[in-house]
């Protein structure tokens, strides 16, 4: 049997951040590149994950950095492993199938594939239908959003409630295809919650309500439409 992918390369903007590495006893490490410290963009991923002498931070910063970029629901993460056939919930494999567009502008690709199409916007207009058709697929078992190409529609979205992301170019919402990046998150119903079976259906609009409170005193919000 052909042994498992234990790296990842990490890039934005299509230069070579570093490398995520998974080690055969479930340790992980990520050293940053040489290249990427000559940048004039040169950043650490995280606050965690501090840019060392050796370059190399290992241990649970790197574990809790990567994780932190998918779904937080065990059923969320359920569904993707479902629709791209990973082995496993486990985030080394979700991020493998679905790391091409993480926030922070970050990719995360195997060793042998080059980052294309990052600095081009290849997108496909929706009508309403379309995207109706697409946020319900977000919820549907086994599916990540709709029945497009997987390898169409490969973004992270971190948090615990149901979301998916669209472009939005010259007033039209559209399909981003490729490593377009998207620009605008839609977020769904939380819908009935825990044990006690909290009721959360209105929680989409809760979240508004709560930005147009925070507005109206003058506090500094994310727009919301």
């Amino acid at each position: 049997m052909a042994d498992k992918l234990r790296e990842l390369w990490v890039w934005m903007n299509g230069e070579h951040v570093g490398v995520w590495h998974r080690g055969r006893t479930g340790s992980h490490s990520f050293t940053y590149e040489r290249a990427w410290l000559d940048s004039p963009r040169v950043r650490p991923l995280s606050l965690s994950m501090a840019i060392t002498q050796d370059r190399t931070v290992s241990g649970e910063y790197v574990a809790n950095y990567f994780d932190n970029l998918l779904p937080d629901d065990d059923q969320i993460r359920r569904r993707v492993a479902a629709r791209f056939k990973t082995n496993s919930t486990d985030a080394f494999e979700l991020l493998q199938a679905i790391g091409r567009d993480c926030v922070g502008a970050v990719q995360l690709l195997p060793p042998d594939v080059q980052p294309v199409g990052f600095d081009k916007i290849a997108s496909e207009p929706m009508s309403d239908a379309a995207i109706e058709q697409h946020l319900r697929g977000v919820v549907a078992t086994p599916g990540f959003g709709d029945d497009q190409d997987a390898d169409d529609f490969r973004i992270s979205i971190a948090g615990a409630q149901e979301k998916t992301a669209l472009l939005r170019l010259d007033g039209q919402w559209r399909r981003p295809l490729g490593a377009t990046p998207t620009t605008h998150i839609l977020k769904l119903p939380l819908g009935l919650v825990g044990g006690r079976r909290l009721d959360l259906t209105h929680s989409v609009q809760n979240e508004w309500l709560c930005a147009q409170i925070l507005a109206a005193l003058g506090r500094t919000r994310h727009h919301h439409r």
